[in-house]
């Protein structure tokens, strides 16, 4: 599949909220020691999380025919200048109210998004351990891409596969683990590859969609691994996206649709700020009054500023960096693929 899908959009504005919500009422709680284990059950952030990891594999295995350069920039330009200018931004703010001290900041290590730490902390309330699995999975899927759409369709297949033997031998590894082999090896890391699955099913290869259904529900499940709830909401979300790509044309047609399908436009936005401006309301002092007078502004505050934040990287990344990767890879074409310029013919000796 390949094109714009509002119904996409629209489960990626939803995931977002979840996101959003989850802060909203988990963060305020800290200042007033409330128990919130009957809202935890209902898992909506790491839902929310969840959703967008397989909304990532199935836009993703879309892309495979792309030259994997202009891939790996148009990724590099999606993902980088909005999480660096959020983190900044979210740096300074929690500094000046002294929500975390100076030599907690990992500056470098937190930019690269690259899986070479160890712990993964939220120093800067940035949510951006979802993004190094994220950047992992880009790595993956642009090392398999120069094998080419076979070779996809297997390395997703061994993944998946790698993934639950694994979990019959190990111990579950810990999410907020910054570690190449953790990642690799997250039975989290399943959503990616069951939305490329279904990506690629969606473009006449249904075997690794299949295999990896059989792989992920039988062994994964036996395995005893505490990430159950992994493949429910694969399954949930693979369905969401088959049922958006069917009604596409009729989710076209509904204008009372298009505040939700801008909201997706917006959804990274929204996701990389609501939660430090959540936050450094928590810290000024909102509990004051009371919990769930607190927990409403956090909602209304973040949605807002979230968006506004979304609306700039929409426009960051359309008008800006886009382009910008666009040049880079033509600019690089241009050079490596361009033809020898051909000897002049010697002029004959009558001449």
């Amino acid at each position: 599949m390949s094109g714009r899908l509002d119904g996409i959009q629209i489960l990626r504005f939803v995931a977002a909220a979840m996101v959003l919500i989850q802060h909203a009422v988990y963060m305020p709680s800290i200042q007033f020691g409330i128990d919130l284990k009957p809202f935890f059950r209902l898992q909506l952030g790491a839902g929310g999380v969840y959703i967008f990891f397989v909304i990532s594999g199935f836009v993703i295995a879309g892309l495979i025919d792309q030259r994997p350069l202009k891939f790996a920039l148009h990724r590099i330009a999606r993902i980088y200048p909005p999480y660096i200018i959020a983190t900044a931004i979210a740096a300074i703010v929690m500094i000046s109210i002294g929500a975390v001290a100076p030599e907690k900041v990992r500056w470098v290590w937190s930019y690269t998004l690259l899986p070479t730490g160890s712990t993964i902390d939220s120093w800067s309330q940035v949510p951006f351990w979802t993004l190094i699995y994220e950047m992992t999975y880009y790595g993956v899927a642009l090392a398999l891409m120069f094998g080419g759409r076979r070779a996809f369709d297997v390395g997703l297949v061994f993944w998946a596969t790698a993934i639950v033997v694994t979990a019959y031998f190990l111990p579950a590894p810990k999410v907020f683990t910054a570690n190449l082999l953790a990642i690799l090896t997250n039975p989290i890391s399943l959503l990616f590859i069951a939305g490329a699955a279904l990506g690629r099913a969606l473009n006449g290869s249904t075997w690794p969609l299949a295999t990896i259904g059989v792989v992920a529900v039988t062994g994964f499940w036996r395995s005893g691994s505490p990430y159950q709830s992994v493949p429910v909401f694969a399954i949930g979300t693979l369905g969401l996206i088959y049922l958006a790509v069917f009604f596409n044309d009729a989710l076209l047609r509904q204008r009372w649709l298009k505040p939700l399908v801008r909201g997706g436009d917006y959804s990274y936005g929204l996701y990389l700020a609501h939660a430090p401006i959540i936050w450094a309301l928590v810290v000024l002092g909102i509990g004051k009054l009371g919990y769930p007078a607190a927990c409403a502004i956090c909602l209304v505050v973040g949605l807002s500023a979230g968006l506004a934040y979304g609306w700039f990287d929409h426009l960051l990344y359309r008008r800006l960096s886009k382009p910008l990767a666009d040049r880079l890879s033509s600019a690089y074409l241009d050079y490596a693929y361009k033809p020898p310029v051909a000897a002049e013919p010697a002029e004959s000796p009558g001449r």
